[in-house]
């Protein structure tokens, strides 16, 4: 600890060398004053615009040089000022990174420009869960969700949903559509984990560069994958179904029970992450329930009628202009 300060400063000095060119102005004159130093002294003057020359130090009176670098490295992280201006160094450092961030935010491996997403939308969260062979750009995905929505409480069949769910895409091209649904409809439907492509599909790196049928393709499984999410079908042999939803506040849970014992009916239960509500609507009816704090809510529905699609709107805090809409359904296999 006898080391002349000086010294010590010079081959700090150097340490810094090859960091200093990403530093500012600023950045340059904290690191000179963490040092001790002042940014008009010519002995440990930073320079931001450039990097210090590399004979700014006299390594014949030093001792120190670039061959021996991580041995002196290593002697002067024992001395207690070296880690609080490495610490001040890095915490710059992250400042400016994030700044840059801030500035110029990173796009996503299938993006090619900044797109304009709806921050305040809270049901966009699960669409980034959707595991397809290429993943596909979150405007898309969004446009999908609308639509999905939609058709989820129709009595179409599931190739007919398929279409008209991505016909707006791909315009005047019904045939097309038509042929490639049916490839679609033969691979599983599997939550949670990547959805096998039709036989014989090789995909892309990522979806600009992908074929327009292979990009029909894409779309036609996303919009599967949706639709089945939002869809509860329950029936006397299979008589519970479950799904989930993630969102901005959280995770929403759903169950439908259905109990054949008469009366018959369907036992609703879905965990809200926050304060919200549920109403279950047909055409005769709409029940309403809701809570104030995250929690479960239940519903059921009596003598529910086979084949009828029910409306099972969720709203979350108070967003009330924003529900996301499921279909429960009863069916006999």
């Amino acid at each position: 600890m006898n080391r002349d300060p000086e010294d010590i400063q010079k081959q700090i000095l150097a340490l810094l060398q090859d960091l200093l060119p990403m530093a500012s102005s600023v950045d340059a004159e904290a690191i000179s004053r963490a040092l001790g130093g002042t940014t008009s002294d010519t002995s440990t003057s930073l320079e931001p615009s450039s990097p210090l020359p590399p004979r700014t130090i006299n390594n014949a009176s030093s001792g120190f040089s670039r061959s021996n670098r991580p041995s002196q490295k290593e002697a002067l992280f024992k001395l207690g000022d070296v880690p609080a201006v490495q610490d001040r160094y890095h915490a710059l450092l992250k400042n400016r990174l994030q700044s840059e961030i801030e500035k110029n935010p990173p796009l996503f491996p299938w993006e090619t420009e900044q797109y304009a997403y709806e921050t305040d939308w809270i049901w966009s969260r699960q669409l980034k869960n959707i595991q397809l062979p290429v993943q596909v750009p979150g405007d898309l995905l969004a446009k999908l969700l609308e639509r999905c929505q939609q058709l989820a409480h129709s009595s179409l069949k599931e190739g007919a949903k398929l279409v008209q769910a991505v016909e707006e895409l791909f315009p005047n091209q019904p045939e097309a559509l038509n042929h490639l649904a049916g490839l679609v409809m033969t691979s599983p439907v599997r939550s949670g984990a990547t959805t096998a492509p039709p036989a014989g599909a090789n995909f892309p790196s990522s979806y600009e560069t992908a074929a327009h049928a292979q990009k029909m393709v894409l779309s036609l499984l996303a919009a599967r994958e949706i639709l089945n999410t939002l869809t509860l079908t329950v029936s006397p042999y299979r008589p519970v179904a479950e799904r989930q939803w993630e969102s901005h506040f959280g995770t929403v849970r759903l169950k439908a029970s259905y109990d054949a014992q008469s009366p018959a009916s369907i036992r609703l239960q879905v965990a809200l992450p926050c304060d919200g509500q549920l109403s279950l609507q047909e055409a005769e009816f709409n029940l309403v329930g809701h809570r104030s704090t995250a929690g479960y809510l239940g519903m059921e529905l009596v003598e529910p009628q086979l084949g009828q699609a029910y409306t099972l709107k969720v709203v979350l805090s108070d967003q009330v202009e924003s529900p996301l809409t499921f279909t429960v359904r009863l069916q006999e296999e």
